[in-house]
């Protein structure tokens, strides 16, 4: 249970770095209780980066606010690092945080406490074993809607947005992408390839990589550095319905998140992206 007894104590929102697009959303449910009243009420806020915002304000005098959910939804194109904090009077308690890729939601009631939930829906749990800490599965993240690298120059690598996980400082993460794409033309081949949204820093990352470049044979790439290979394949085996993967294993030099990347070889001939490519993902050190 949460309560602001106090007409100085608020709870608050904060990131741990700017967005890449949008603030996240973040809403609140409470009962205002004095001894004569009972009221529900509700709350919503923006967040606005590294500026904490108050999602529920101090309550008036002789008065509690007993706060039943609390919810942030990560609606940005990259990962976020979310911080709910207690403010008693400037003294900041830091209640729970958590790193929400795109379309996470991190949320609190009063009778479950505090979880993550997926892209799925799903409440996502560890298992902790000693000092050593494992996640309960393969976590998976959906690409919802099709993306489209259609540049004017050849070549040129564009983030997969929307398909990405969160990484953060010096956690070890295994990972496998499975895409799916279509050619404007089969004269166009392409490239696929992953790095950090924004250019965050990696200290270490290896991986595999396969995608036809005909019906009968594979581009494949065995790869010590991120946005790698250099050049994009000369055909496409169809216009509709080609596949591909990566796999590997990232350590990040600091939070962030691993996203898909890929790029046309000819300029302004589309290669898209679809909507059911994914990515599984676990740490594992």
């Amino acid at each position: 249970m949460l309560i602001l007894n106090n007409t100085t104590d608020s709870l608050e929102v904060v990131l741990g770095g700017a967005v890449s697009a949008n603030q996240l959303d973040c809403v609140a449910s409470f009962r205002q209780i004095t001894t004569t009243t009972f009221e529900p009420r509700m709350t919503d806020v923006s967040t606005n980066g590294t500026t904490a915002v108050t999602l529920v304000a101090a309550p008036p005098a002789s008065t509690e606010r007993v706060i039943d959910d609390v919810s942030v939804f990560n609606n940005d194109t990259a990962s976020c690092v979310v911080a709910v904090r207690y403010n008693r009077n400037g003294t900041y308690r830091r209640l729970f945080q958590a790193t929400l890729a795109p379309n996470e939601k991190l949320q609190y009631t009063d009778k479950n406490g505090w979880g993550v939930y997926a892209t799925s829906g799903a409440l996502k749990q560890s298992i902790n074993q000693g000092s050593n800490a494992i996640t309960g599965g393969l976590n998976v993240v959906v690409l919802a809607s099709d993306v489209i690298n259609n540049s004017a120059v050849a070549n040129t690598l564009q983030d997969v947005t929307g398909l990405s996980f969160p990484i953060n400082v010096g956690r070890t993460y295994y990972f496998r992408f499975f895409f799916r794409y279509d050619a404007q033309i089969s004269t166009t081949g392409s490239r696929w390839t992953v790095n950090t949204v924004g250019a965050t820093a990696i200290t270490f990352i290896a991986y595999q990589s396969q995608y036809p470049v005909s019906t009968t044979s594979n581009t494949i790439n065995i790869l010590p550095g991120a946005d790698l290979p250099a050049a994009s394949n000369a055909t496409s085996p169809y216009t509709l319905g080609n596949t591909g993967w990566i796999e590997g294993f990232v350590t990040a030099g600091a939070n962030g998140s691993l996203t898909l990347r890929f790029a046309s070889e000819v300029a302004s001939s589309a290669i898209t992206a679809k909507t059911g490519s994914l990515v599984y993902w676990q740490e594992v050190l």
